[in-house]
């Protein structure tokens, strides 16, 4: 892998773990256009580290109040909603794996997440929306399913979570918060659960490595600034509209061009 590679793998990495149009699937589907067929479990985990490091960077405030606060209702959420996503990534890991690699099915995924996005801006919006730490644990616990079947390749984390959240009836700019702060146990231990397999990872640093975390911490800040900035004015739907036709671009490859799968 060049430096470029690097570069650009650990931008889209960034960019698109926050902003909700998948970041794996975006990796799978470049992947696949660059000819990358190496399977980098190092490259992987300083991906990881570097969006680890923007959404701490960028909700530092929130997450120091959320330390110092560890029984505070608002954690027994973020909790709830992390135990079905860690559940499902334990169980199914092996089968998400092969279908990670193979991207059979990115192209229905793109379309599932458009079609989700563009659905839930349909749902008519409460008077008085609820605060995130307002909902019940019942909803909690179903913005953590719906982060735990974003682990295949081309269903948003972000999406699915915010989309979940909003349909709880949470505020706009407190559901991006929400799937935001709920990203960090998930990418944290996404992390250490990988270190854990690859124990001779930091005996074989190289440049590539610290090129794509810088790249991925760098454009997953501007991602969680941008979209934090702009969720009040700016609907989902350009989202929704790029991942649908996206995914329908994919789709017809895999049936009639095959040019990429």
């Amino acid at each position: 892998m060049t430096l470029f590679h690097a570069l650009l793998l650990g931008s889209i990495q960034g960019i698109t773990e926050f902003l909700p149009i998948s970041s794996s699937g975006h990796l799978v589907l470049i992947q696949h256009l660059l000819h990358l067929n190496e399977d980098s479990l190092s490259f992987d985990i300083f991906l990881h580290f570097g969006t680890l490091i923007a959404v701490i960077v960028a909700l530092r405030r929130e997450l120091f109040t959320l330390l110092c606060h560890p029984t505070d209702r608002f954690v027994h959420l973020l909790v709830i909603s992390t135990i079905p996503t860690v559940l499902i990534g334990l169980l199914f890991k092996k089968t998400f794996e092969l279908i990670f690699h193979s991207g059979a099915t990115l192209g229905i995924e793109f379309v599932i997440t458009g079609t989700l996005l563009l659905y839930v801006e349909t749902l008519t919006q409460r008077n008085q929306p609820l605060l995130a730490r307002e909902m019940n644990y019942r909803s909690a616990f179903w913005i953590g399913m719906a982060q735990g079947a974003a682990i295949l390749p081309a269903l948003s984390r972000s999406g699915l979570t915010l989309c979940t959240a909003l349909g709880m009836g949470i505020e706009r700019s407190d559901a991006v918060r929400y799937s935001f702060l709920l990203s960090v146990p998930i990418i944290l231990g996404a992390t250490i659960f990988e270190l854990k397999d690859a124990p001779s990872t930091l005996s074989t640093i190289n440049p590539t490595l610290f090129v794509g975390m810088s790249a991925s911490a760098l454009t997953g800040y501007i991602a969680i600034r941008f979209l934090l900035k702009v969720i009040e004015r700016v609907s989902l739907r350009p989202f929704g509209y790029y991942t649908l036709v996206l995914g329908g671009l994919i789709i017809a490859d895999q049936l009639i061009f095959h040019t990429l799968f």
